[in-house]
């Protein structure tokens, strides 16, 4: 690959053109909407030809599809997984420490709603890679939830498991109009659910 002055680039070079485009498309992605944000867009804030971005991603949908895999890693694994670990020593507790982790997202400046859900909402094709990306990316989080009701002895995981996202994706859009208490209320729905289980919610984590 070359550089708008004619000459090659290093491998660094090109790893960190990539890496320009995929941030500057997660953040473009996160404060608008997939549809809405332009292939010319992407490249003039990141500072690349568009050549470049089509080098790295096949499409947009291709790049898009990369971004929500970035989300999966940095939001789902480097954080939330993080959080709940944190929240407790009992899988119950974990449970309920999801509810605890909204509630702080939701207090930060850069709340802008689930990624996942907007970008079901936008690309409702369920051929689109986009779509399956998107819908992945909501399974992997309640796999997350599952594996923490069957740890903890719930009688279907399953279904325990879609009932608690159900709440957590009402929570994300109740926050986006201004509800930022919405986790700590449905918080309380699931600790009704857990206790119907006869789980322990309680934490042995010292304070």
């Amino acid at each position: 690959m070359a550089n708008r002055d004619g000459t090659l680039q290093t491998p660094a070079e090109v790893g960190a053109a990539r890496e320009r485009l995929l941030r500057t498309a997660y953040t473009l992605f996160q404060r608008n909407t997939l549809n809405t944000v332009g292939v010319d867009r992407i490249v003039a804030e990141a500072d690349v030809a568009k050549t470049t971005l089509y080098r790295h991603f096949a499409s947009k949908d291709g790049l898009a599809v990369s971004v929500l895999r970035h989300h999966e890693d940095v939001w789902t694994r480097d954080w939330l997984e993080q959080a709940i670990e944190r929240s407790g020593e009992t899988a119950g507790a974990r449970l309920l420490g999801i509810f605890d982790a909204f509630d702080d997202w939701f207090q930060r400046d850069d709340y802008e709603g689930c990624l996942f859900a907007r970008a079901l909402l936008e690309t409702r094709d369920p051929a689109s890679p986009v779509h399956a990306a998107a819908a992945a990316g909501l399974e992997n989080i309640r796999a997350l939830i599952r594996g923490l009701a069957e740890e903890a002895g719930i009688q279907n995981p399953e279904v325990f498991a879609l009932q608690i996202q159900t709440l957590l994706l009402g929570t994300t859009v109740a926050a986006v109009y201004g509800d930022l208490d919405a986790a700590q209320q449905a918080r309380d729905v699931a600790r009704l659910l857990l206790e119907r289980e006869g789980i322990s919610t309680e934490s042995s984590l010292s304070t």
